[in-house]
């Protein structure tokens, strides 16, 4: 392949990046009209409304259950086209959508407005890291992900006393991913990069990759998760996470340079 078949090819990669960034922003943006549409019936109805509000109710109690099993039968079908060799991108698209629809109604029909006010955050959180996946190194993605679960264990965990299942439930799921993160972060470390996936060795992240900062993140996102459990939800506890993942993407900014 010579140099100009080369930059075609690059350009092709690059054209197809930025669609895929494209349909996440638009996806959000939509998602977060519908969001609010929602909130002015669902919550903020009037007394004519009231009929309707009802309904909606009943309709995500029904969503709640049925996107999640939709989205299970969909990956399926991703899975199993993979590996049959055929193309999968339809179905693993269309699975991506019904598993954010399937988050929604869960987190809608369990906290209601409150879980709505949530959305208004998180749907453009989730658009910002699919951005982070396809135009910074995946190194920045992974501590990206790790911070903002931090920061939704801020928002969480405090609820110990009103949802106490909730609470410490998500406290010990991701303590589980935290310590599972560690795990394959050394794994990774050890092997260049790579992890076994399938039976066979794929390349996740590049051998100048810097594990300290993936360590760190984790200490961090835990140091912070129990003192929110311990203090509260306190504004210096989310300001230490933005403040890391601000200083993370400062770092990983001037490496693209």
């Amino acid at each position: 392949m010579n140099k100009k078949e080369q930059q075609i090819q690059r350009a092709k990669q690059e054209d197809a990046i930025l669609t895929k960034a494209l349909w996440w922003i638009v996806g959000a943006v939509v998602l977060e009209a519908l969001l609010l549409l929602l909130n002015q019936v669902y919550s903020h109805y009037t007394p004519a409304q009231i009929q309707l509000a009802v309904a909606l109710r009943s309709v995500f109690t029904g969503l709640a259950i049925a996107l999640p099993i939709c989205f299970v039968l969909l990956l399926i079908w991703a899975v199993k086209a993979h590996k049959s060799g055929k193309h999968a991108g339809l179905s693993a698209a269309l699975a991506i959508i019904v598993l954010a629809l399937a988050a929604c109604a869960v987190i809608i029909r369990v906290f209601d407005e409150s879980g709505i006010r949530l959305l208004y955050v998180a749907v453009p959180a989730v658009a910002v890291l699919a951005l982070i996946y396809y135009l910074y190194q995946r190194e920045f993605f992974f501590a990206a992900v790790l911070s903002a679960l931090g920061i939704l264990g801020v928002k969480v965990v405090p609820y110990r006393v009103s949802f106490p299942e909730i609470a410490y439930t998500y406290a010990i799921v991701l303590g589980v991913v935290l310590v599972g993160a560690v795990v394959v972060f050394c794994i990774m470390q050890t092997a260049g990069g790579k992890l076994k996936l399938g039976g066979k060795w794929v390349e996740i992240l590049p051998k100048s990759a810097n594990y300290v900062l993936l360590y760190v993140t984790c200490a961090v996102v835990a140091v912070v998760v129990i003192a929110a459990l311990v203090l509260g939800a306190l504004t210096l506890l989310y300001g230490v996470l933005v403040a890391w993942l601000l200083i993370l993407a400062v770092y990983y900014t001037v490496r693209l340079m």
